[in-house]
């Protein structure tokens, strides 16, 4: 049985675990796309501790074209309207996806257009494009199981926390991070923080259970600290009184009765507060259900989230697929290829 052959396209911080991981689990690196270390080995740039005979190049035409791959591991930007010409290239050269832009895990509302406009190519090219990482088990798919133990639910809530330096500079800088306060109010008041992260947990959610949404608020305020913190992601030092981070809180009524509501703090965490990643649900109803996860490795976490779901993205149909339509995602004990039944 042959290996998956794999493009990592976006060598940074998620870029390296991820990289580290296919390794591991049996994936062969046939080409990498960066704009920094541009000719090393991107098994070192990794930390593998050793090459894999595979230069990293920014060159992504040239990549995709001349590599034959089965999937394209992209982790680049957040916002789909950044992401588009990305996953176009990787679509036309006949290569399955998977993403860690936050939009893509279901921009089926937030970027309508260009979310239907890839799903048409996916389908022509015979393709599958998903966006996954850490929210695809811990902020949709183990609240979506969990509501199978209830009779009737009034209400989800949901809230959520991580270190902003788990991640890298994309991450860094939707968080704002450095901004002044004011100028952040400004950003907010000509309609910033919108969509959040936080809404593509939830519509995830409502679609698996097959709820129609009737109204949606959204909310962003900035996290601000009065100590000066270290972005490793930014490689600078804030200094107090300017933005960490922020809070996205992000409301759904829907025509059935429930509401739904996430918040969402990404900031700079103080030094000894690493371990106090949360992730907590509480679902109200019959019965009262609640749901805790403490220290979630973030970083980690979406690295082993992504590649675990490789064979689900080759094995699916066509198309631009939310994980919610995926098979609920497992742990893989063995080389990736041996959960193939597509190729």
């Amino acid at each position: 049985m042959e290996k998956i052959k794999a493009i990592v396209y976006g060598v940074g911080e998620m870029g390296k675990i991820m990289t580290k991981f296919m390794v591991e689990k049996g994936v062969l690196i046939v080409g990498a796309i960066d704009v920094s270390n541009i000719g090393e080995d991107v098994g070192e740039v990794a930390g593998l501790g050793y090459p894999i005979n595979v230069r990293i190049s920014d060159n992504a035409d040239a990549v995709l074209s001349e590599q034959k791959a089965d999937i394209a591991v992209v982790a680049v930007f957040t916002e789909m309207e950044r992401m588009y010409p990305h996953l176009k290239k990787c679509i036309e050269n006949s290569l399955n996806v998977i993403t860690t832009s936050e939009e893509a895990l279901y921009p089926w509302t937030t970027s309508p257009e260009l979310t239907a406009k890839l799903d048409k190519l996916a389908r022509e090219y015979e393709v599958t494009v998903v966006g996954s990482g850490c929210q695809d088990v811990f902020k949709v798919n183990l609240i979506s199981v969990l509501t199978g133990a209830s009779h009737t639910i009034e209400s989800v809530v949901g809230k959520k926390s991580f270190d902003v330096n788990d991640y890298g500079p994309v991450v860094a800088e939707y968080y704002h991070i450095g901004q002044g306060k004011e100028d952040f109010h400004r950003w907010v008041e000509k309609g910033g923080g919108k969509p959040s992260f936080s809404r593509m947990n939830l519509e995830a959610i409502i679609a698996d259970l097959g709820l129609t949404v009737s109204c949606i608020q959204e909310f962003v305020e900035p996290e601000i600290d009065d100590i000066d913190l270290e972005c490793k992601a930014l490689g600078k030092i804030i200094r107090r009184g300017e933005v960490i981070g922020m809070t996205e809180t992000v409301e759904f009524d829907t025509e059935q009765g429930i509401k739904f509501r996430e918040t969402l703090t990404g900031r700079i965490y103080r030094p000894g507060e690493q371990d106090i990643n949360e992730n907590e649900w509480h679902i109200k109803g019959i019965p009262e259900l609640d749901l805790s996860n403490k220290k979630v490795p973030c970083g980690i976490a979406t690295g082993t989230q992504m590649v675990n779901r490789i064979p689900d993205v080759i094995n699916a149909e066509p198309g631009f697929i939310t994980v919610e339509k995926l098979p609920k995602l497992t742990y893989r004990a063995y080389p990736l290829h041996f959960y193939l039944h597509k190729r």
